[in-house]
């Protein structure tokens, strides 16, 4: 990490330079759209005018990177955005609809034992976007050779030098599609383990609009993958899943995957699409969110091998019919609080795969995102080591207690574990964070949250 104070560093840049390096400064005030349920806490703007921000990662204490979609990095230093970004990258990003630039991670650099920095100067940067390809380029995947790839998901590893995100190495390219295939359900949430591994969420690929879509997907298209639960479907290509990435990735030539690599490089598998993943400080579990279609949001306990049972299980509901792609219910409806699938005999099986049913369910959908274990006692002895959740509808963050041997989550008398909107209440902390995109932890144990529709960033601090 970076050794410097940013605030000395600050002092002694005369005032006319400061509006030269800096966006604006944005003074830490409350918000009257944004509400906290604590009040022995409160919400300060950060920083705001931020382009569909995505997520962040922290260099050091009141220094952050946050990617915007477009494929400008920028930095936000006290509350203070950076006029000239680190890195910009926006023509070779594609960011039609879910597609664009996506995940950052920072390795912790104790757990790096793969590259040894002689300078001492650098740090790491992981970093996950949809990018142009050479037209005529070919691109390899699980399935065969193709030249009409044009767009990818790739995995670039940067380091950051004098300010700047430089000496790109592409790592591994997961395929996308062209034209409407592709264009959602991409996922793209990373995050590091104590293995010092790069961890991906990867959506399946193709969001189905209606039934005679889904079948057609479900018997041709991207749906029918083993990975999305089709038996005699086509082989694991990327899609679906949460990858795992060693830091020094040179398995194959240019990112792309040989036909054995894909299923060599699952964590997990049967996953719709993730925009959350972070790892337990106590346990050292993996836990993810996963959103469904018009029901059935998860929040799940990711062990190596896990099946999330998609696209035959979604929540606690078996799929049939193609129910998932009945949007127009009537108002209020609710699905049926039916047992859950607990020995479903109809999903394929790799790696050891082995399906679990989710620890919490929406039964109607929030667009659930990111995920965030808060370990720090700054905003009091009651959060320690919780998992804050947040959400697209309505920019709810939700708090969640875990039972004493951390494997599920304490819902009280919610039946199967599955909340309606009306029983979520217990659970939300607080709203107006608008497209909740990214939750995170600063260095000195405060809970930072990004909002992609309102462009802003937030900071939970005491009230005193």
């Amino acid at each position: 990490m970076l050794s410097i104070s940013r605030n000395a560093m600050l002092i002694s840049i005369p005032i006319l330079l400061i509006s030269v390096l800096f966006v604006g400064n944005f003074n830490s005030v409350s918000n009257a759209k944004v509400a906290l349920e604590d009040s022995k806490l409160k919400a300060e703007l950060v920083a705001s005018g931020l382009e569909s921000p995505t997520s962040m990662a922290f260099l050091a204490k009141d220094d952050i990177l946050i990617l915007g979609k477009d494929g400008i990095v920028h930095r936000v230093i006290g509350n203070n955005i950076l006029k000239q970004p680190v890195l910009n990258i926006s023509t070779i990003v594609n960011d039609t609809r879910e597609r664009g630039l996506l995940g950052i991670a920072i390795p912790d650099p104790k757990l790096n034992n793969n590259r040894n920095d002689t300078n001492g100067d650098t740090t790491e940067i992981y970093l996950y976007f949809t990018r142009e390809i050479p037209k005529n380029a070919k691109f390899c995947g699980a399935n065969g050779c193709e030249n009409d790839q044009r767009v990818v998901n790739s995995l670039y590893r940067y380091d950051i030098k004098d300010g700047k995100l430089v000496n790109p190495k592409l790592l591994i390219n997961i395929p996308s599609g062209n034209d409407d295939i592709g264009i959602e359900h991409i996922g793209g949430a990373i995050t590091t383990g104590s293995d010092g591994r790069i961890y991906i969420t990867s959506g399946d690929g193709y969001p189905c609009r209606s039934i005679e879509d889904c079948k057609n997907s479900l018997t041709n298209g991207t749906l029918n993958s083993k990975t999305a639960n089709s038996i005699n479907g086509s082989n694991p290509s990327g899609l679906g899943g949460i990858l795992v990435v060693p830091q020094d990735f040179d398995y194959v030539n240019d990112g792309n995957l040989s036909e054995d690599l894909p299923s060599n490089l699952y964590y997990a598998y049967g996953i719709r699409n993730s925009f959350g993943l972070d790892f337990d400080p106590v346990t050292g579990n993996l836990w993810d969110t996963e959103n469904g279609p018009y029901f059935g949001d998860e929040i799940n306990l990711v062990k190596n091998g896990f099946n999330s049972g998609w696209a035959k299980i979604q929540g606690i509901w078996p799929i049939t019919n193609y129910s998932f792609a009945v949007k127009d219910l009537p108002e209020g409806y609710l699905f049926p609080k039916i047992n859950s699938v607990t020995n479903p005999n109809n999903l394929y099986e790799f790696n050891n795969g082995t399906y679990n049913s989710p620890k919490f369910s929406w039964n109607n959908s929030v667009g659930v995102t990111a995920i965030k274990f808060y370990d720090s006692e700054k905003l009091g002895r009651n959060y320690y080591n919780d998992i804050f959740v947040g959400s697209y509808s309505k920019g709810f963050l939700y708090h969640f207690d875990l039972n004493k041997d951390r494997t599920g989550l304490l819902t009280g008398n919610i039946e199967n574990n599955v909340a309606s909107r009306d029983q979520l209440k217990p659970f939300i902390f607080g709203s107006g964070f608008y497209g909740v995109s990214d939750v995170d932890v600063s260095p000195d144990g405060l809970l930072y949250i990004l909002s992609y529709t309102e462009g802003e960033l937030w900071r939970i601090v005491p009230a005193e």
